[in-house]
């Protein structure tokens, strides 16, 4: 599947970020990052300073993969929505947005589990009514492009041979 990749415009930027604010706010999460399911993050908000939200972002989007793969190799297909891990101090939630996004909060223990569920939902849909502006108004691919690089290699292959 080839994809452009998102833009997303300041105005966009500074919504996503004010969902994860209202997080911290109402939820008592400590950090919530929006991600790609290539590990890049979009937005995050954290009260911890020193967090490595690079990697962070990447390992959420592997664990993420991991989990659907493993699901669909018992044949559930790839439908996984949320992976839930309970440590000591912490919970961590990781969630599908859309289809191309995933949330990752970190919220303390002494929050429901139910309420933390049901807050991430409701943030999940707020920023899929973001992200689906952006992806609507995402730059069209070059075709062009594509068609000038085959046309080159082929000719390239044909000076080989």
């Amino acid at each position: 599947m080839t994809r452009s990749q998102i833009v997303f415009s300041p105005e966009q930027l500074q919504k996503l970020q004010s969902c994860l604010v209202w997080l911290g706010r109402h939820a008592a999460v400590h950090c919530g990052v929006l991600i790609d399911l290539s590990g890049q993050d979009i937005v995050h908000w954290s009260t911890q300073e020193d967090l490595d939200i690079a990697s962070i972002s990447s390992l959420a989007a592997a664990d993420l993969l991991a989990t659907m793969e493993i699901a669909r190799m018992f044949g559930m297909g790839r439908a996984c929505n949320l992976i839930i891990q309970e440590h000591e101090q912490r919970i961590i939630m990781i969630t599908r947005i859309g289809e191309g996004f995933l949330l990752l909060i970190a919220a303390t223990r002494d929050v429901p589990l139910g309420w933390a569920r049901v807050a991430v939902k409701q943030i999940s849909t707020a920023m899929l009514a973001i992200i689906g502006k952006a992806a609507a108004t995402q730059p069209p691919q070059n075709q062009n492009l594509s068609d000038n690089f085959e046309a080159a290699f082929a000719a390239q292959l044909e000076k080989i041979w």
